[in-house]
Order: structure tokens, then C-alpha cells, then sequence
């Protein structure tokens, strides 16, 4: 659990900028969240149950990296673990906002 924790710490841009974008809807992200959800949903390692989520409860979730979907699809700067989809924002696109967001 450490382990995935510290992971998780490292990723908490990305996971705000998912979560900022599943409050606050944008018909472009809609749009590209709508397109890794299929991708998700057709996806073996899809965990609907919550068994391998980092946090309870928000499922369906990647059962390799335990991010809930809701979240994950909605970070532009996000990819898939398994390699199914890629990030929008390029690394210096991705800096930028997780500096924007930690001065929010």
C-alpha cells in the first residue's frame, strides 16, 4: 500500500487536473474521455469491482495502475499504463499545469 501511495503522490497533477475535470466539464475533454472509455471498457484489465483500486469506491477503475476511470480519462496529461491510449499534453504541457494547478 506504501508503494501505491508514493506513486500516487507522484501522479496528484494528474489526478487533480482529472478530478478539476470531472467537476468543472469541457466539451473537448468529454470528447476524449468518451473515446478512452470505450477503449476502458473493452479493456481485460478493467477492475469493476474495486479490488485493485487505490481508493475504495471508485470503481470501475485501471487494474493496473488503480486509478479510477472517471478520473484518468478526464487527465489530458495522462496515458494509459497498458499502453491502449496516450497523453494529450506533451511533459513541458503537462509541467506547465501542474504548476498552474498547485497555484490555484
Amino acid at each position: 500500500m506504501a508503494k501505491t501511495f508514493l506513486e500516487a503522490w507522484k501522479q496528484k497533477g494528474q489526478i487533480l487536473e482529472g478530478i478539476k475535470n470531472a467537476v468543472f466539464k469541457q466539451e473537448h475533454i468529454e470528447e476524449i474521455a468518451s473515446k478512452r472509455n470505450e477503449v476502458c471498457q473493452s479493456c481485460d484489465l478493467i477492475d469493476r469491482t474495486g479490488d485493485k483500486c487505490f481508493m475504495a469506491g471508485t470503481q470501475p477503475c485501471c487494474g493496473v495502475c488503480g486509478c479510477s476511470l472517471q478520473f484518468l480519462q478526464r487527465s489530458l496529461s495522462s496515458k494509459c499504463e497498458a499502453g491502449k491510449w496516450d497523453a494529450v499534453l506533451t511533459d513541458e504541457e503537462d509541467d506547465d499545469l501542474t504548476e498552474y494547478l498547485n497555484n490555484e
